[in-house]
């Protein structure tokens, strides 16, 4: 019994592709028919039908089409692209997951009695965020459901006028241990202690980010300061300082 042929149109309806994806998968050395008729037409045997198979198994995996190509051709490569894409699998199942307790715990604001405006909603979306870079998996899941828990209008009034206030006491080389500096280092770790819910280890990371993008934060909130990276060594040694 002879063995089943196709052609590439009967192939394609066959497996459900377009003939052009199939002349692609040629193109790329993916999938190349084991034979030709007389005329050139291209005739595609059980063995090619099997790797086809195999093709679209990896593309359903989310593998690119050269990922693909390095797996057939060597066998054994696939454990270390089937373990990068599960890591990419992971990495997005936690953004979803993520991403879901934040809706989750703004849908309670908005399901409160006193549900804030929209705008306020989508600021507190992009707070935690500011600090992804800085944070593992686990202290991006704790930072963003404690966001759901803070008192903003409270925040974005105190926050600003304590980092103006270091900002006076910086520019004036007031003593680090002076009394006033000391209760504005205490109204910051009230601020860090609220945002972060005291994870010590959240706090030290958020602390970093300031230290290598505060002048930013500070032209947004205050344009005017005239101070430069000397405000956070003196903003470190006054909370060494307490």
């Amino acid at each position: 019994m002879s063995e089943t042929r196709w052609s590439v149109g009967a192939l394609a309806k066959a497996v459900g592709l377009t003939v052009r994806t199939l002349h692609h998968y040629d193109d790329l050395g993916l999938l190349k028919p084991s034979e030709r008729t007389a005329s050139g037409h291209r005739r595609y045997t059980e063995p090619d039908l099997h790797r086809l198979y195999q093709i679209r198994l990896l593309r359903q995996l989310g593998m690119s089409l050269e990922e693909i190509g390095g797996v057939l051709k060597d066998p054994e490569a696939l454990r270390g692209v089937l373990r990068g894409r599960l890591q990419q699998i992971d990495d997005e199942v936690w953004r979803l997951t993520t991403m879901s307790r934040q809706i989750s715990g703004l849908m309670e604001q908005l399901d409160g009695s006193r549900p804030p405006p929209s705008d306020e909603l989508l600021t507190l979306l992009g707070r935690t965020s500011l600090f992804d870079q800085y944070l593992t998996k686990e202290q991006q899941i704790s930072l963003g459901e404690q966001a759901t828990k803070i008192d903003y209008e409270w925040l974005d009034t105190e926050w600003p006028a304590v980092l103006k206030q270091f900002v006076v006491h910086c520019q004036a080389n007031t003593p680090v241990d002076d009394p006033q500096v000391r209760a504005t280092v205490g109204r910051l770790g009230q601020i860090m202690r609220t945002f972060t819910g005291g994870d010590v280890g959240i706090m030290t990371q958020v602390g970093q980010f300031f230290q290598d993008h505060g002048l930013g934060v500070l032209r947004d909130i205050d344009p005017g300061a005239e101070v430069g990276t000397e405000l956070w060594d003196y903003v470190s040694r006054a909370v060494q300082a307490q």
